[in-house]
C-alpha cells in the first residue's frame, strides 16, 4: 500500500478513484519510516457516506472526506487535528482563516493573494492540520482540500486562528474568552469528531489554546477586509 507522509505523520491508503490519488501526489513517501496509521474504506462505506452527503458530491469527493474524517480521528491522539478553513504562510508564519460554509472564508485569503502576491503562500484552503509539540502549534498542508485543488506539502508555525464573520464593516479583535473560543473551534471541528476521540480532542483543544492567539474577523467580501486583516495581525 502506497505511503504517504502527512503532518509528519507516515499514512498508508490507496484510494481508488484519481480524485484523491492526483491530490495525494505531492505528499508520497519512499523512506523507510513505517505507517503509524493506515486507512481502508470499503466501497459500501463509501456509498451509504455519498448519500448523506449534498446532492452534487460525487464518488470520489465522498472517497476524499472519508479519507480526510478517518486520517482526522486517527490523528487527534497525537496532538493533532484537521480545521476547516483556509491556511496561508505569511513572512514565515501560518494563519487559518475559519468561517461556516458560505461565509468566505476562501473568498477571504484570496483577497490576501490578490493585495500581497507573492507574500502569500497558501497551505491548504480547506483542511489544514495543526499538531501541537512541545506547546508549539503548527499548520500543516494536507491532501483533502474540500475542492478548491489547493493542496500543498508544506508547513510553518502557527501565528494565529482567524474566525470569520460577514458584516458591512470591517474590523478584527483577539478573542479573550476561553468558552468563545471553544465554541469556535467545536464549530471548526465537529463534523471530524466521534465519540472515541472527544476526550482528546478537548485536550488538543486546551494546548491549542495555551500555544496560539485567537481572533474574530467582521468583514465584508471587498479587498478592505484583507488590508485590515492584514495590518492588523503581519507585525
Amino acid at each position: 500500500m502506497p505511503k504517504h507522509k502527512i503532518a509528519d505523520f507516515v499514512v498508508e491508503y490507496n484510494p481508488k478513484y484519481d480524485h484523491l490519488n492526483k491530490l495525494s501526489k505531492p505528499f508520497i513517501y519512499y523512506g523507510d519510516e513505517q505507517a503509524v496509521i493506515t486507512i481502508s474504506r470499503t466501497d459500501k462505506y463509501i456509498e451509504n457516506l455519498l448519500v448523506r452527503m449534498e446532492k452534487d458530491t460525487t464518488i470520489a469527493q465522498a472517497e476524499e472526506f472519508a479519507y480526510a474524517t478517518a486520517f482526522n480521528r486517527a490523528i487527534i491522539p497525537f496532538g493533532a487535528m484537521l480545521i476547516h478553513s483556509s491556511a496561508i504562510i505569511v513572512k514565515g508564519k501560518s494563519y487559518l482563516f475559519s468561517a461556516n460554509s458560505g461565509i468566505g472564508k476562501s473568498t477571504h485569503t484570496r483577497l490576501w493573494k490578490q493585495l500581497y502576491g507573492d507574500e502569500i503562500v497558501y497551505i491548504n484552503d480547506d483542511k489544514p492540520v495543526v499538531r501541537i509539540e512541545n506547546g508549539i502549534a503548527t499548520a500543516y498542508g494536507t491532501p483533502f482540500d474540500g475542492g478548491s485543488g489547493i493542496v500543498n506539502n508544506i508547513s510553518a508555525p502557527l501565528g494565529g486562528i482567524i474566525f470569520l464573520e460577514r458584516g458591512e464593516d470591517n474590523s478584527i479583535s483577539q478573542i479573550e474568552s476561553t468558552s468563545q473560543i471553544l465554541q469556535m473551534l467545536y464549530f471548526s471541528t465537529a463534523h471530524f469528531i466521534n465519540r472515541k476521540t472527544a476526550e482528546a480532542m478537548l485536550d488538543n483543544f486546551d494546548k491549542l489554546i495555551k500555544a496560539t492567539v485567537f481572533y474574530k474577523l467582521t468583514c465584508n467580501m471587498e479587498p478592505d477586509a484583507a488590508k485590515i486583516a492584514h495590518d492588523f495581525l503581519i507585525k
